[in-house]
C-alpha cells in the first residue's frame, strides 16, 4: 500500500508535499515530491514498503502506483528486468515499451499515475481493488489522489455537495459511476484508465479490462476443480513473503473457505469476528465451528455504540464519500485490531457478486413474470438495493430533488447492463453489474478505507481478475441449483468446511441498527445530529420524515421488515459528512 498523488499544469512541490501528508495513514516512509515540466508526483510508502516511483530505462515515463501486482516476475521477464526490481519500475517499462496496450497485462490490485511524455496516465485495476480519485481545478489544472481528502491541499479546491450524487447515494447507500460526493471529484471507475495532456485536458475514459461471457460445455467436476485451483492460486499470490496474515471470521462460507485454505498452508492467521452486544443475533457460533476446525486462533471485537459513537467523524473522514453501509464501522474496528498483529488481512469479499449469491433472485423472479406487464428492469434493479428508492419522494424536499435529477440517470446508468445483449444470461448480467457496482466501487473501496486508515493492506482473493474471468465460463444453473445459491463454489471448497457451515443458508453480518436506535446513547446522538438546525438547514430532506423516523416511526409508504434503523444510519452518515467535510468540524 502506499500515497499517491499529483498535479498537472503549474505543479508546486510545497502542495504536493501537504496532500501526501493527508494521506500519511497509507504511507509516511521514502516520500518522493517532484515535478516535471508541467506534471508533479508524489508518493510515499508503508514501512518494509517497496517505493513507491519508478522510472523506465529511457527516462520517457515516470510512475507511482499505490498496490501491487500478481504477475510481477512475468513482467519483469518480459522487459528484461530482475525479478526483485520495484513494481513501480517494472511499470514504467512496460508502459514505455507497450504503452497503454500494456495495462491489459497488468493483474493486481493497483492504482496508477504515470508521466508518459506530455501526458499524464491514470490506471485502476480490473475489479477496484485500489481507488483513484482526480479533479478539475481552476486554471486549468488538474489533480489526482489515493483519497479524495487529498485535495483539500490543492489551493481553489472548494467542497461542494453533489445533488446527484447524494440521491445516488440514498437509492444505492453507495455512489456508482463516476461521479462522487464532492463536486467536481470523479473516481476513475475500475478497470479503466484516462490520459490528461500539460493543458489540464482530461481524455475520455477507456475500457482496458471487461468481463466476457463464454460458457463452456464442461461437467460439474471440470467447474469445481478449476473454481478450488484458482482459489488456491489467488490466496497464494496474495501472501506476503514474511506469511504474516490475519483474517477476517463472520462464518459464512467465503471468508470461512479463506480462513481454510490459509490455515492448509500452514498459516494459522489469527481471525477476527464482531459481535454486536448481548443477546443480538449473529453468527458466532459458526465462526468458531470454523476457527476449532482449522485450528486457528480466534477473537471476537464487541461492537456497540458505546464504544464507536465518538469514532464515527474519523470514520467518515477516512471513507471520504459517505458509504453508508453500516459494515463499516465494524470494518473499521476489526481492521483496528487485526493492525496490531499482521500488516495483511484476508477476508472473504467476493463469493457472491463471482458466483451467484441470494441477492439475485427476487430479480431473476421479476424475469420470470416480466409478460404479465408493470414490470421495469432498471427501476427493478435499484429497488433490490432495499435502501431509498420507493421513499425518495416522501423523504426528499421537492426542491432538493428537482437539483439531483431524481432516478432517470440511474436508470439509464444501469440499463445497459440489464439489457446487453452480448451476455446471454440474465444472471451473469446481474453478476456484472454487481461486480462493478457493489464489488469496485462499495465493498472493495469500503475495506481499503478502513483498513488503509489502520495501516494494513487489504486482501481479497475472491475478487480475483483470473477467478472472475472464469467465473463468467460456467453455466448459470450451476451458479444457483434450485434454492442453493454459489452452487459450484459450495461443491469447490465443500471438503475444506463443516457441512453446516457450507450449506446454511446465507445471513450476512446482521448490525442491530434497529435496537442500537431504539436505546441510548444513539438515539440521543442521533436526535441531537439529525434534528439539529444544521441538519434542517441543508435543505435535503422533509423533516417531519425525519422526526418520525428519529422517534421510531416508520414510514407511511414502508413495504416488508422495519428498515427504520437503515434509514437513520444513512441520513446520520449523510449529515457527518457534511460536518467533517463542508463544515470543516473533527477533521484530523
Amino acid at each position: 500500500m502506499a500515497a499517491i498523488c499529483g498535479t498537472i499544469a503549474e505543479p508546486d512541490v510545497t502542495v504536493l508535499g501537504r496532500a501526501l501528508e493527508l494521506l500519511r495513514h497509507r504511507g509516511s516512509e521514502r516520500a518522493v515530491v517532484e515535478h516535471r515540466g508541467a506534471f508533479g508526483l508524489a508518493s510515499a510508502a508503508l514501512p518494509g514498503a517497496p517505493n513507491a516511483v519508478g522510472t523506465s530505462r529511457d527516462g520517457t515515463v515516470r510512475c507511482v502506483i499505490d498496490g501491487r501486482l500478481f504477475n510481477f516476475a512475468e513482467l519483469a521477464a518480459s522487459a528484461e528486468l530482475p525479478s526483485t526490481t520495484p513494481v513501480a519500475t517494472i511499470v514504467a517499462e512496460v508502459l514505455a515499451r507497450e504503452g497503454t496496450a500494456a495495462l491489459a497485462r497488468l493483474d493486481g490490485a493497483y492504482a496508477l499515475g504515470a508521466t508518459i511524455g506530455d501526458r499524464m496516465l491514470l490506471a485502476r485495476d480490473p475489479l477496484g481493488e485500489k481507488p483513484l480519485y482526480y479533479v478539475a481545478l481552476p486554471g486549468g489544472r488538474v489533480a489526482f489522489a489515493s483519497e479524495t481528502k487529498a485535495f483539500l491541499a490543492m489551493p481553489g479546491f472548494t467542497v461542494r455537495p453533489n445533488p446527484a450524487s447524494l440521491f445516488a447515494l440514498l437509492v444505492f447507500s453507495f455512489i456508482p459511476g463516476q461521479s462522487s460526493m464532492f463536486e467536481d471529484v470523479c473516481e476513475l471507475e475500475p478497470g479503466r484508465h484516462l490520459t490528461i495532456d500539460a493543458g489540464g485536458h482530461i481524455g475520455p475514459s477507456v475500457a482496458h479490462w471487461t468481463l466476457r461471457e463464454q460458457i463452456a460445455d464442461e461437467p460439474l467436476e471440470y467447474f469445481t476443480a478449476e473454481i478450488l485451483r484458482l482459489c488456491n492460486e489467488a490466496v497464494d499470490r496474495r501472501i506476503p513473503a514474511d506469511g504474516k496474515v490475519t483474517a477476517t471470521l463472520s462464518g459464512g462460507v467465503d471468508s470461512s473457505s479463506i480462513v481454510a485454505m490459509l490455515a492448509q498452508r500452514g498459516l494459522h492467521p489469527i481471525c477476527f469476528s464482531a459481535a454486536f452486544g448481548d443477546g443480538q443475533p449473529n453468527e458466532l457460533g459458526y465462526a468458531r465451528l470454523v476457527a476449532e476446525h482449522c485450528k486457528v486462533e480466534h477473537r471476537v471485537i464487541d461492537v456497540e455504540p458505546e464504544g464507536f459513537l465518538d469514532l464515527l467523524p474519523k470514520v467518515i473522514w477516512n471513507l471520504d464519500d459517505p458509504l453508508c453501509d453500516c459494515i463499516t464501522v465494524p470494518n473499521y474496528l476489526l481492521a483496528q485490531a487485526a493492525a496490531k498483529e499482521a500488516p495483511v488481512v484476508f477476508n472473504g469479499e467476493g463469493g457472491d457478486p463471482l458466483f451467484g449469491g441470494p441477492k439475485n433472485k427476487f430479480l431473476i423472479l421479476g424475469e420470470w413474470y416480466r409478460a404479465y406487464g408493470n414490470y421495469d428492469r432498471p427501476r427493478a434493479y435499484l429497488a433490490s438495493y432495499h435502501k431509498c428508492f420507493e421513499l425518495t419522494d416522501e423523504m426528499c424536499t421537492p426542491e432538493f430533488l428537482a437539483r439531483s435529477g431524481g432516478s432517470p440517470a440511474l436508470e439509464d446508468y444501469v440499463r445497459p447492463f440489464l439489457d446487453d445483449e452480448t451476455v446471454g444470461n440474465f444472471l451473469n448480467r446481474l453478476m456484472h453489474l454487481n461486480i462493478k457496482l457493489k464489488g469496485g466501487q462499495n465493498i472493495l473501496v469500503k475495506v481499503d478505507k478502513m483498513l488503509s486508515a489502520n495501516g494494513v493492506e487489504p486482501a481479497s482473493p475472491l475478487f480475483d481478475r483470473r477467478l472472475a474471468e472464469f467465473s463468467f465460463s460456467i453455466p448459470p444453473v450451476l451458479k444457483r441449483r434450485g434454492d442453493v445459491e454459489k452452487f459450484a463454489f459450495k461443491k469447490a471448497i465443500e471438503h475444506l468446511l463443516p457441512h453446516p457451515v457450507v450449506y446454511r443458508k446465507k445471513a450476512g453480518m446482521g448490525v442491530p441498527l434497529n435496537h442500537w436506535f431504539r436505546r441510548e446513547p444513539l438515539r440521543g446522538y442521533t436526535r441531537e445530529v439529525l434534528l439539529s438546525p444544521r441538519a434542517r438547514a441543508r435543505g435535503y430532506f422533509d423533516m417531519g420524515f425525519v422526526e418520525r423516523l428519529v422517534a421510531g416511526k416508520p414510514p407511511a409508504h414502508a413495504v416488508g421488515r422495519d428498515r427504520g434503523g437503515e434509514l437513520l444510519w444513512m441520513l446520520l452518515a449523510i449529515e457527518l459528512w457534511h460536518r467533517v467535510f463542508v463544515d470543516g468540524e473533527g477533521r484530523p
